[in-house]
């Protein structure tokens, strides 16, 4: 046995409450044990503190007034549950709270006596019934609170962690590097387990980088997810035309989901220096930052989300690009962040972050856009934004089809 585990045995002996936070997961269980499910834990310590009034009582013969027993144990039941709250959140209140219980005893013994100590029988029995209720009642409470507040508790917190475990596996943080393109993208879930999905596939000298979002929050949104993340994989593998692949991906949905929820999705696919073809379903406009002219381009292409309507048909776009270009992908959990006068953050704000900070590194740009946008407002949805710049492209700009997309510039 080490000296460190030596130590905190004995001081879960002689500081009880210290048995809370011994250990890093012990102090996670009771910091997020909510209120309303520690109600009887916090009854049941009530209870136990109570009973030591009446037993105080019964050795000190009954020579100080009923009165100062019953203040006494309302007070120790009332320091004890405060201790409970101070060791977890504070430990240092713990002090305070151990110097008022012993206040409590000192001014109980400072209480004028009653005369020479003699029990009569009916103190007797009161304090035997105090003592006996109190601990029964404290102990009732103890097993109510492990059997089902207790129990329900760790179900919910194993759950969580599963979920976040699979979301993390699921949408880890994008970093990608090659000759031609960088890209750099994360996701900032508003709950325990989003909805927001950032990936990037590199398959036969082809990179499909793209953003998805789940309506909703919470694990059903994170399992759809994760769904949405293995379908387009798939679909990848099998070299699917990325407008066969959301074809494909809207078909499968409605089987596997709420009727409620649906998925909106964005991505660009890099197969040539000077050009990229963008896909989009019911997402938020694409920017794009153009080096040669300063400016940025926003293009939407208007298109059902998933998941609603099996038998749609969808098409993508050709978008040209040149050397120091930035693509970015947002979801509206960052646009629609809105401030104190109720006004979105919005893609104008977006797109004037990317022609200032254009020259810095791409995790560099996606802290500061995060970073402004917690200025603006408080977080409601996940935020996602996902970069990507071109390093190395060949040719001259070409004509942009715009039958589908229709590009508005963006001025500083």
């Amino acid at each position: 046995m080490n000296l460190r585990l030596l130590g905190r045995l004995l001081l879960e002996h002689l500081l009880p409450y210290y048995v809370l936070i011994s250990t890093p997961e012990r102090k996670r269980y009771w910091g997020g044990l909510p209120l309303r499910r520690s109600f009887k834990l916090l009854a049941a310590v009530f209870m136990t503190f109570v009973g030591i009034a009446f037993f105080v009582d019964l050795m000190t013969s009954g020579v100080y007034p009923l009165w100062g027993v019953v203040v006494l144990a309302l007070t120790l039941g009332a320091l004890n549950v405060t201790a409970i709250f101070a060791q977890v959140r504070n430990p240092w209140l713990l002090v305070a709270t151990l110097g008022l219980t012993w206040l409590s005893f000192f001014s109980f013994y400072h209480l004028p006596k009653q005369g020479p100590p003699s029990l009569t029988r009916g103190r007797v029995v009161l304090d035997g019934i105090g003592i006996f209720f109190a601990m029964m009642v404290g102990y009732r409470l103890f097993l109510s609170f492990a059997a089902t507040e207790g129990i329900a508790h760790v179900q919910l917190q194993t759950e969580l962690a599963f979920a976040q475990a699979i979301q993390t596996t699921l949408a880890p943080p994008v970093r990608f590097h090659n000759s031609g393109l960088e890209a750099y993208g994360c996701t900032r879930p508003s709950d325990a387990v989003g909805g927001d999905l950032v990936d990037l596939v590199e398959s036969d000298g082809r990179v499909f980088a793209y953003v998805a979002d789940v309506s909703g929050h919470g694990i059903p949104a994170g399992v759809l997810m994760g769904m949405v993340k293995t379908a387009v994989r798939h679909g990848l593998l099998l070299h699917q035309p990325l407008s066969s692949l959301l074809e494909t991906i809207n078909r499968v949905l409605p089987g596997v989901k709420e009727p409620s929820m649906y998925v909106t999705m964005a991505g660009l696919r890099f197969s040539d220096p000077a050009k990229a073809e963008y896909a989009a379903a019911g997402h938020l406009p694409l920017l794009q930052y153009r080096e040669a002219h300063k400016d940025v381009l926003r293009w939407t292409v208007e298109q059902f989300p998933l998941g609603l309507f099996p038998d749609l048909a969808f098409a993508t776009q050709c978008v040209s690009c040149g050397t120091g270009d930035i693509f970015a992908i947002v979801t509206d959990g960052l646009t629609e962040t809105v401030d104190e006068r109720d006004e979105d953050f919005g893609m104008e704000r977006l797109g004037q972050l990317l022609m200032q900070n254009a020259r810095r590194t791409l995790p560099e740009i996606f802290d500061a856009v995060l970073a402004a946008v917690s200025r603006h407002g408080k977080q409601q949805d996940d935020r996602t934004l996902l970069l990507v710049r071109i390093l190395d492209s060949s040719g001259e700009e070409s004509v942009t089809d715009r039958t589908l997309a229709n590009p508005d510039s963006t001025t500083s």
